[in-house]
């Protein structure tokens, strides 16, 4: 529960409760209780606002969002995890500077010019929304990153890629949006050089489990349509394209708890420098948005998943058949 105070008053009294009081009680699914207080000052009027340096238009990506985002999580990030965790999730994939990779749904580039930079390869970033590409693009060009780790928009249920081209594909937490899964990783492993590597980040549900209210709310409230997997789907796929498994494992906690800490140290920023009243209802639309997801995790409705997996040579492919 929520507590705010309010001077009393010879009658009933409207209270204006604090916008980080309303935002910690509903990202808590709290409720807000006003009690009296004796006397209070109510504190110096707030200044004038300065305007923003940018526009907020009606497209979701809009330049206010993809702001507020990279405060959330980070320089170039739209999702949980910082540096550390970021490199820590490719450690298997060995990456030298003699490695090519392609990095699908890449949002704003920041794991892509993360890698580029700590390793010296060459990262092709795809993400699926033109407006984030673009944004992403900007932003590798302002780095120096304009060839080495380059964003650019596509289809994702209409990818080709050349044969045996990238050494290392990787993706995170993006594939759950992709209606032909199938296709896609057809595509994938055809894009794969011998000895290539696969590594991705995924939301996914629990094998066998059935759908719920929440769950079902989920799926109808993201700004991109759902479409998970389960654990068990996604390594029969890649077992039956002979792709060789060497990780799979729940990472649902651990991104609880980045989802968690960054929302908690975004309104710790929030209540000490304030927020522009423009970005309220898109700071609201972006909370709800992971606090839905955050609860479905923590409850076990939906998961994350690391999966890890290498394109044997012809003569692995041959000496197991």
């Amino acid at each position: 529960m929520v507590q705010a105070d309010t001077k009393t008053s010879a009658g009933p009294q409207r209270v204006k409760i604090p916008f980080r009081l309303r935002f910690k009680a509903w990202w808590e699914g709290a409720e807000v209780v006003v009690r009296e207080r004796q006397e209070a000052d109510a504190g110096p009027a707030a200044p004038d606002e300065e305007p923003l340096p940018y526009e907020i238009s009606d497209k979701y990506w809009n330049a206010g969002r993809i702001a507020l985002v990279q405060e959330v999580w980070g320089e170039g990030l739209v999702g949980p995890g910082d540096h550390d965790r970021l490199l820590n999730l490719i450690k298997p994939l060995g990456l030298n500077p003699e490695i090519n990779m392609l990095d699908l749904g890449a949002g704003l580039g920041g794991p892509a010019r993360l890698y580029s930079d700590t390793f010296g390869i060459w990262v092709t970033g795809h993400e699926t929304d033109s407006d984030l590409a673009a944004a992403g693009m900007e932003i590798s060009t302002m780095g120096g990153f304009t060839k080495k780790a380059p964003i650019s928009s596509f289809d994702p249920e209409n990818l080709e890629l050349k044969e045996k081209s990238y050494d290392r594909i990787f993706s995170k937490e993006f594939l759950f949006t992709v209606e032909d899964k199938e296709r896609l990783f057809r595509v994938i492993e055809t894009g794969l050089k011998d000895n290539g590597h696969i590594l991705f980040t995924d939301y996914i549900v629990p094998d066998g489990g059935g759908q719920s209210k929440a769950l079902d709310g989920w799926l109808k409230a993201e700004p991109v349509l759902p479409r998970p997997w389960s654990m068990e789907k996604y390594l029969k796929l890649l077992t039956a394209l002979k792709l060789d498994i060497r990780v799979n494992e729940d990472i649902s906690q651990e991104t609880q708890v980045l989802i968690s800490r960054a929302w908690a140290n975004y309104m710790g920023k929030v209540e000490e420098n304030g927020l522009h009243s423009k970005l309220r209802p898109i700071l609201m639309e972006e909370a709800q948005l992971w606090a839905r997801r955050a609860k479905l995790i923590e409850s076990g409705q939906l998961q994350v998943c690391r999966i890890h997996a290498i394109k044997k040579t012809s003569e692995k492919l041959m000496a197991d058949w």
